[in-house]
């Protein structure tokens, strides 16, 4: 975003019978105001709640968490003078709501995007979550690649791998997924959507952000 800019962004991902065992289905919602500090470095406030449903549970709605992120591209947002490479990075903490009120949740994201031409773009996105309070500390990896090509006007047709690795619990909601990606930029506003077909510990994960700039 440019500088002084502000901008409206939120996602909705879906993810669907993570394990046999408990057959858990989880639909997240994020949203969040986003404030271009500078050329370079944003400030979004975001919140999150769920929806979950498992064999063992009910339904059962939820208000997450909330808390501050920010996120800084080392390289202009130009269109005339960035280059080819871009790399960014992203850090947030955000406070658990529900549960147990003292667990506090830090991210981290390094991203690296790659136009190889002035169609075809590749992205890798190595992520991080922790959740932490005086009895426990839990890490978990989010990881994940794609490539996208511009097609017809401001349509881009892609693909991608996405995965969330639990590195305790011996590894216990670990899954991968990968699917087709489209997206498409209208003016001041955007949408992208994913779906996501389960390899690993999960049926599918499909996903739809979109954002509007004022």
């Amino acid at each position: 975003m440019p500088e002084r800019g502000a901008e409206i962004q939120t996602f909705v991902q879906e993810e669907n019978r993570q394990s046999a065992a408990a057959n858990a289905s989880e639909t997240d919602w994020w949203f969040s105001p986003a404030i271009g500090i500078n050329d370079q470095l944003e400030l979004l406030l975001p919140i999150e709640m769920d929806w979950t449903v498992a064999d063992d549970q009910g339904p059962r709605f939820t208000f997450v968490n909330f808390g501050g992120e920010l996120r800084y591209r080392f390289v202009t947002a130009d269109p005339a003078d960035k280059p080819a490479l871009v790399p960014l990075i992203r850090v947030a903490l955000k406070r658990q709501i529900t549960g147990t009120r003292d667990v506090w949740q830090p991210e981290a994201d390094l991203v690296t995007s790659y136009d190889f031409t002035d169609r075809v773009q590749a992205l890798v996105d190595l992520g991080a979550v922790g959740h932490f309070n005086d009895n426990a500390q839990n890490v978990e990896l989010r990881p994940g690649a794609g490539v996208s090509v511009l097609s017809v006007g401001d349509v881009r047709f892609g693909a991608e791998v996405f995965a969330e690795i639990a590195l305790t619990n011996d590894g216990d909601g670990s899954w991968v997924a990968a699917g087709p990606n489209i997206a498409w930029s209208h003016g001041r506003s955007w949408l992208s959507a994913a779906y996501g077909i389960g390899i690993l510990h999960i049926r599918d994960a499909p996903k739809i952000n979109w954002g509007i700039a004022f």
